[in-house]
C-alpha cells in the first residue's frame, strides 16, 4: 500500500543550496582572514576583551582551541589562563574535555552574527559538544571584526553562542536555549 504525502508540507531549501551557501561564506571569510594585514594586533585586542569578561576572570576551567592560520592567535590567551591558575582544556585532548567540567568555552568560527550564530569549519564537533554543556557555561565565539556578518546559513542543530568577541567589541545576544 502506498502512503500519500500531503502537498501542503513545508518546503525547506534544498540541502545542496544550504551547503553551497555555507561553503561560499567559508571561502569568503577564510580569504578575508588571510588577507588581514593587522591580524596580530586584532588578536591582542580580542584577548584583552575576553580576559576582561567577569565569567572568564572567575573561571576555573577554560576550554580554548589551538588556532590555525587566519584565526585569532590563542597561544597568548592560553598562557594567560595558565598563569592565572586556570585549567585549560582543548578539543583535541585525550580524553576529550568533559562538558560538565568546563566553565567557559572559547569557540572558533569562520563567521558570526550579533545574535550568536556561528559558521564553523563544517565538522559539527562544537555543535555536538556545546549542546551538552551546563546551562550556566558561557560560550564565547572569537573572530575578527570583518567576520561579524548579518546572517549565516543555519540548520536546526546549530547552537547559538552566549557572546561574540571581535577586535571591535563584545556582543552579548539574548540568551538562547542549547537544546535542538
Amino acid at each position: 500500500r502506498r502512503v500519500r504525502r500531503s502537498r501542503r508540507a513545508v518546503r525547506w531549501p534544498p540541502v545542496s543550496e544550504l551547503l553551497d551557501a555555507k561553503l561560499a561564506l567559508r571561502r569568503e571569510m577564510r580569504a578575508m582572514r588571510r588577507a588581514l594585514p593587522d591580524a596580530a594586533d586584532r588578536s591582542r585586542r580580542i584577548w584583552e576583551l575576553v580576559r576582561a569578561m567577569p565569567e572568564v576572570a572567575d573561571a576555573g576551567v577554560v576550554m580554548a582551541f589551538a588556532s590555525i592560520h587566519g584565526e585569532p592567535d590563542t597561544a597568548p590567551f592560553i598562557d594567560w589562563c595558565r598563569a592565572q591558575g586556570k585549567t585549560v582544556v582543548l578539543p583535541e585532548d585525550e580524553p576529550p574535555p568533559d562538558p560538565s567540567g568546563v566553565d567557559v568555552v572559547i569557540v572558533p568560527g569562520t563567521a558570526f552574527t550579533a545574535d550568536g550564530h556561528r559558521l564553523g569549519q563544517g565538522g559539527g564537533w562544537y555543535d555536538r559538544f556545546l549542546v551538552r554543556l551546563a546551562p550556566d557555561t558561557l560560550t564565547i565565539g572569537v573572530g575578527f571584526a570583518p567576520q561579524l556578518v548579518d546572517e549565516v546559513p543555519t540548520e536546526e542543530h546549530d547552537v547559538r553562542l552566549g557572546a561574540v568577541v571581535t577586535d571591535a567589541g563584545v556582543i552579548r545576544p539574548e540568551p538562547a536555549p542549547r537544546t535542538r
